[in-house]
């Protein structure tokens, strides 16, 4: 397929979206009004229901094995989505969903040396100018309680754009324990004490791979270079700490909301490479009525 951005190309064999990840936080993903739990073991899903209607997922090249997931509170009758990383082949049982991929990621390997080699121009250019007029200057670089993220992010040009949902579901990750795997950075202006930018970023020890997480930016920053700063330091403490993987997630395609376009083209300034999963299966699974 064509794709806006840059290269498709298959996943490595080590490389796995950040579903897959113990330290992600999966269950915080479905709504918060729903009911919730894990099944599976491998894979491990996630299933959760508002009466009466019970969902089920997956993300994984390995089938789910529906006999075992018969077991837990939620096993009602319920669908079941199969979101594959690489596969192609449709095993006996499912059908397929839409006939596009079920997301587009874009991914950066991180080795020794200057990462922004790679780095789109204007990019390489908003990093520097960052670093030589913002950095320690006007403004800084600072860890977050979640309290001040939540407050900046509610104030930002962020929050008319794409809503509550992201933020919703990082909050619900702190709840649910996968707060140990997540750090939250904000730029504040030096002077004003005021934060102006923010992402949060989540870590995968086990995968080597570290995934971009509810960004956020407010008008006053837009001089400042800010966002690229951000992921400027993101990718310089990767690189410190030996990951492999920067992830982006949730790149544009036909079909997708128009307002996601600016946002991915701000990402596929970072020399990315891109994995377009193959379209997600579905069954309907029998299970208890109540």
């Amino acid at each position: 397929m064509n794709f806006l951005y840059g290269e498709l190309t298959e996943p490595p064999k080590d490389f796995s979206p950040p579903e897959t990840w113990p330290e992600y936080g999966l269950l915080a993903e479905p709504l918060g009004f729903c009911a919730r739990e894990s099944v599976g073991s491998a894979p491990m899903g996630v299933r959760w229901s508002a009466w009466p209607l019970t969902f089920e997922e997956y993300v994984s090249d390995r089938e789910p094995d529906v006999e075992e997931s018969k077991k837990g509170t939620l096993a009602r009758n319920r669908w079941v989505t199969w979101k594959r990383i690489s596969r192609a082949d449709i095993p006996p049982g499912w059908r397929i969903g839409p006939k596009k991929p079920w997301r587009i990621d874009g991914f950066h390997t991180l080795s020794s040396g200057d990462y922004t080699g790679i780095w789109h121009k204007n990019a390489r250019r908003e990093a520097r100018l960052w670093r030589e007029r913002h950095l320690d200057v006007t403004h800084r670089i600072e860890q977050a309680s979640f309290e001040e993220f939540k407050r900046a992010y509610l104030m930002s040009s962020t929050l008319k754009k794409t809503g509550m949902d992201m933020l919703s579901i990082l909050e619900r990750k702190y709840a649910l324990g996968a707060r140990e795997y997540i750090e939250l950075w904000v730029v504040r202006d030096i002077k004003h004490t005021l934060i102006v930018a923010g992402t949060a970023v989540i870590n995968s020890p086990s995968a080597k791979s570290s995934v971009r997480f509810c960004p956020f930016m407010l008008p006053a920053a837009r001089e400042t270079f800010a966002s690229t700063g951000l992921v400027d330091y993101w990718f310089e403490l990767s690189q410190q700490r030996g990951v492999r993987y920067q992830v982006f997630t949730c790149f544009w395609q036909p079909g997708d909301p128009k307002g996601w376009k600016g946002p991915a083209e701000f990402k596929s300034h970072f020399g990315l490479k891109y994995v377009a999963y193959p379209p997600l299966l579905y069954r309907f699974v029998r299970g208890k009525v109540f």
